[in-house]
């Protein structure tokens, strides 16, 4: 899932008055999203997938489903349930917690629990910090993000710049199995341009990089990869 980037939080930092103003308000936000290779967490699990979302915030509560659907349909599909709390401490930090159900191709055997707690600052380059941990995978994830707006006014639009390092670590959970650990690198670039008041055509690309390609998806040799992307979302 492709939920908690620094853009969107530098968002959820910048709207927290606006919610203290009207914290019963209710808002859904409709995403249809393609990228040329589906990467979590510097693992290549897909390529070209079409990954529709959607999601409600209902003052400091937000929930949503997101999916993702490889277009040749070799890999199956996954769908990813999510609800959380994110909240401003004061003008500066804001919080956030919540919980992902993996679902993997409509069946359970391989499903997934995972609990996260975040922070955000409202600042320059708009810094946030995550812990991800996995219940039935026994992994715990560490994601450092940070992100910078330009404006391109002459269009309507923007250059958002964006960068992540994070790592995973998964204990072995049988007999002669190791501890599953990598480092993974994001830095991407996008361009969100407004069609409406509500609409937004995004396209963007992301170079991928980590330390044990063979243990995440990559071809053999491979450690990183560009993955292009486009989407639109429309706000209710």
């Amino acid at each position: 899932m492709i939920k908690n980037t620094a853009l969107a939080l530098a968002a959820l930092a910048a709207g927290a008055s606006v919610q203290a103003q009207d914290a019963a308000a209710l808002s859904v936000t409709v995403d249809v999203s393609y990228v040329s290779d589906y990467v979590f967490r510097g693992q290549l699990l897909a390529n070209d997938s079409v990954q529709p979302s959607v999601e409600a915030t209902y003052g400091d509560f937000y929930a949503g489903v997101w999916h993702s659907n490889e277009v040749n349909g070799t890999t199956g599909s996954e769908t990813d349930v999510y609800a959380g709390y994110g909240f401003a401490l004061n003008e500066t930090i804001s919080l956030d917690a919540g919980v992902t159900r993996y679902l993997y191709n409509g069946q359970s055997a391989g499903d997934t629990t995972e609990v996260y707690v975040g922070a955000s600052a409202d600042v320059l380059l708009s810094p946030s910090l995550y812990y991800y941990y996995d219940f039935d995978r026994e992994a715990s994830t560490v994601e450092l993000s940070i992100g910078y707006s330009l404006p391109l006014d002459v269009i309507n639009a923007s250059l958002d710049l964006s960068a992540k390092a994070g790592f995973t670590n998964k204990q072995p959970t049988g007999a002669g199995q190791i501890n599953d650990d990598y480092t993974y690198y994001v830095v991407g670039a996008a361009v969100p341009y407004k069609l409406s008041e509500t609409a937004t055509f995004t396209v963007g690309v992301d170079y991928v990089y980590n330390d044990t390609a063979s243990a995440t998806g990559f071809p053999r040799g491979d450690s990183g990869r560009f993955v292009g992307k486009a989407g639109v979302s429309i706000g209710f």
